[in-house]
Order: C-alpha cells, then sequence, then structure tokens
C-alpha cells in the first residue's frame, strides 16, 4: 500500500483550489481562486502558466481520493460490547476457535492450538496484558487521544484492536460478533508516525485498527507496511542503535538466528520474523521469573534442543552485556496450523547492551552481570553441560572488527573488542574446566 504520510506530504506540495475564466471587455483572464488561513485568495494566471497549475490541482485531487480511500479501508467502527468488557467470547487462531472464555474464565480450550499463556494461567487478561501497548509511552497516550480511547484497563485497550497482533494470527472474538480473522488483520499503517514520533496528520472519525495498540515495550516504536512487510521502527540514541545493530549483525557473521536490524535515518528498525509462525513470549510458559535455571527448566520439559539454544543466547547476552533478556524478549515460535514449537524465537531487542549505557566499558571478571553467570554455570551440572553441547560458534578479534567496520554508525573499537574477546574467553574457559 502507499504510504499515507508520502501521500499527505505531496499533497501539501501542490496547489489547492481551482481555475476559471473571467471574460472583461471580450478579453479573457485566468484566475486561480484557493483558501488560505481561512481566507479566499485570488491570483492572476498567466496563459503559459495554466496547463501546468490545472495538472497540479487535478494530482492534488487525485491524492486525496486515495487518502480517503486509504483510511476508509482502515476504518472500523469499535465499540466495546458488554461481552468483550466482560472477557466473554472467543480467542482464535486465523478463523480456528482455540479457546473459550466466560467473563475471563477458561470454559474450553483446544490443547495443540491455544496460546501458551491461556494453557498456562487458565485465564484470558494475562493473554490480553501481554499484548497492549505500553502505557508509560508519551506517544501511547497521543495514539488513544486520537482513537478516542479513554480505557485505562490494558485489557480493554487491548481489544479495541481486538487483541490482533503482526506476531501471530491470535485475537479475541466477543460473544455473538460476526466477524471474521479478514475483518481484524491489519492493513494499513495509519498511526506509524504518530506511534514513533509523535506527529499526526490524519484524524479519522471512526477508531481504526492499528497494530499500535497491541505492540509492548517501553521505548517508542510504530509498525511501517512497507510493500506487505511490516517492518518496526524504533528510537533510540547512537549507542543504543548501534549496540542493537551490532548484536544482529555479529549473529548473522556468525550464522546465529536473530532478527534482522536496519539503521533508516535516525532510527533503527527490524523485520517482523514471525510471518511464518506465531511468536509467544517466554512468559507465556515461564512467567515472571526470568532467573536462567528457571527458564532453561521449562524449556527443557518441552524439547532439550529449545533450553540449549536459549541457555547459548544468554551466553551471548552476557559477553555482549545485555541485561534486558527478560520473558518478554525472548519467547518460542510455533506452527500457525499444528500448533508445534518450532524453534526458540531469533535473537531481538538487544538495544540495552554493549556502550548503550556506558562508553567505557570495564574489562573484570567480577563484573556482576559476568560474575553472576559464572557462578550459574559453576553452581548447575545441566545448564554447564548443555553449553558444552550447544556448539557455541568460534568468535575472534577479526569477526568483531568486521562486524565493526559494517556499522553505519562508526564508535571507538579498542575497547569494545578487547571487551568481547575478554568475556568471551573468559566464559569457554569456565565451561571447558
Amino acid at each position: 500500500m502507499s504510504d499515507i504520510y508520502e501521500l499527505i506530504n505531496r499533497k501539501n506540495a501542490l496547489p489547492k483550489g481551482f481555475v476559471y475564466k473571467k471574460i472583461i471587455k471580450g478579453k479573457t483572464y485566468l484566475y486561480h481562486q484557493y483558501s488560505l488561513n481561512g481566507e479566499l485568495m485570488t491570483m492572476n494566471v498567466k496563459k503559459e502558466e495554466l496547463e501546468l497549475l490545472q495538472a497540479s490541482i487535478n494530482e492534488r485531487v487525485e491524492i486525496e481520493k486515495q487518502i480517503k480511500e486509504i483510511i476508509g479501508k482502515g476504518n472500523r467502527n469499535i465499540v466495546l460490547s458488554n461481552n468483550a468488557r466482560q472477557l466473554t467470547g472467543e480467542v482464535l487462531s486465523n478463523n480456528k476457535v482455540v479457546a473459550t472464555f466466560e467473563k475471563g474464565v477458561l470454559i474450553d480450550y483446544n490443547e495443540q492450538l491455544c496460546p501458551l499463556i491461556i494453557k498456562r494461567t487458565k485465564s484470558l487478561e494475562p493473554f490480553l496484558k501481554c499484548r497492549v501497548i505500553d502505557s508509560g509511552r508519551t506517544n501511547s497516550r497521543l495514539l488513544k487521544r486520537a482513537l478516542n480511547i479513554t480505557e485505562k484497563d490494558d485489557a480493554l485497550v487491548s481489544l479495541c484492536s481486538y487483541a490482533a497482533s503482526i506476531n501471530d494470527d491470535y485475537w479475541f472474538k466477543p460473544k455473538h460478533s460476526k466477524l471474521k480473522y479478514e475483518d481484524v488483520c491489519f492493513d494499513n499503517d495509519l498511526f506509524f508516525n504518530l506511534s514513533l514520533k509523535g506527529i499526526m496528520a490524519v484524524y479519522p472519525n471512526k477508531i481504526c485498527l492499528t497494530p499500535e495498540l497491541t505492540t509492548g515495550g517501553g521505548y517508542e516504536k510504530g509498525w511501517k507496511n512497507d510493500d506487505g512487510e511490516w517492518w518496526m521502527y524504533k528510537v533510540g540514541t547512537k549507542n543504543e542503535i548501534f549496540s542493537e545493530l551490532f548484536y544482529s549483525h555479529l549473529f548473522e557473521l556468525l550464522k546465529l538466528p536473530t532478527a534482522h536490524y536496519e539503521y533508516d535515518n535516525g532510527y533503527i528498525k527490524s523485520k517482523n520474523f514471525a510471518t511464518e509462525y506465531n511468536f509467544e513470549p517466554m512468559v507465556s510458559i515461564a512467567g515472571e521469573d526470568d532467573s536462567y535455571e528457571h527458564v532453561f527448566n521449562c524449556l527443557k520439559q518441552i524439547d532439550y534442543q529449545l533450553a540449549k539454544d536459549y541457555i547459548r543466547l544468554c551466553f551471548f547476552d552476557v559477553v555482549l552485556n545485555n541485561v534486558d533478556r527478560h520473558n518478554e524478549n525472548c519467547g518460542l515460535l510455533r506452527d500457525k496450523e499444528t500448533g508445534k514449537i518450532i524453534s526458540l524465537a531469533p535473537n531481538y531487542d538487544d538495544n540495552l547492551c554493549l556502550i548503550s549505557r556506558n562508553n567505557q566499558l570495564l574489562i573484570d571478571a567480577k563484573e556482576g552481570f559476568l560474575k553472576n553467570f559464572v557462578n550459574v554455570i559453576n553452581k548447575k551440572s545441566d545448564i554447564k553441560n548443555a553449553l558444552k553441547e550447544c556448539d557455541i560458534p568460534t568468535l575472534n578479534k577479526d569477526i568483531v572488527l568486521r562486524c565493526l567496520n559494517d556499522m553505519p554508525i562508526q564508535v571507538e573499537q579498542a575497547n569494545i573488542v578487547e571487551y568481547i574477546m575478554f568475556r568471551y574467553n573468559h566464559l569457554l574457559n569456565i565451561i571447558n574446566k
């Protein structure tokens, strides 16, 4: 679809109004009439200017039609029904019912296809609250105003987009609703600029379904549809953007699973990695306890390979000082048709690693985050054995330097290289003792 903000900018650059003729004493005069700040303006038009001016006015009219059509496609007249407010209805995967609720209480569910957090909690509210915009974000408040949303409860805010998400095909259908998945899956990025930048150029008369309402996280961000592919844009400082780009690119060089990140005009963007699968955050199976041991054991009960992939990811988190790997910053991918867990989700959301918080990295085996992971390895033989078995790829200075040189943001390299190699080799020595 066309980017509505590009259309708006183009429209605003074109002349508005109309051209008319006036015959005075047998002579034909051309005039351009338009409104400016509420005042009617009339300008003389030379004959040689007429063709270009009329073409520009016609182009503006056509663009206005396109904008109206895009907004029309995105509009949904959403009024939360009593059943929605009482959390009575069904959770669906695409158009297949996978769980039924009566006032938020689970009545029945599909063992294979039901979202994992619903299977764990036997409740709807935790599912909804895992897929809602962070109310602490400034642009979250602006978005709610633009959509005329006055709900304060996170579960109800999520339901203003039927709890549908870009990252999976789950959604909530209130009892007696006639909607289908095709009615609620997202086909517009109207609120991308508002969610990311706090800039709003369009105020639809009706509430519009938007993926922004079901996208969590504390940083300002927005979903943009680029030729049918969804990209998540996120704000950040130069050091945060560099750090996230570096982590992702290093994983690509090491051939480890990662979301793909790019730098784009002052923002960092990542392509949606869950187009073919349903993504489920780790909180779905592990709850709020994000300790290495707990998450490792939860995954081990499902599939030992998942546990090994997770602890390998944690290994590199410690190497790159990513302290933000909580249970909503990692997860699982499931087959949409069978519900089978396919793999650990690729690495994502690493903007708080490396130099994001401190330009000068401390090279010290007693540093708290590193020491804590070493203690876990020494105390938990199953985690240590898993690390020995999980085929940690070889990392050396040349790979780190190559990654640094590929970055669009240049930083001082020597300290980063020394820091990464020290932590990598230190951990390997501990594992192999």
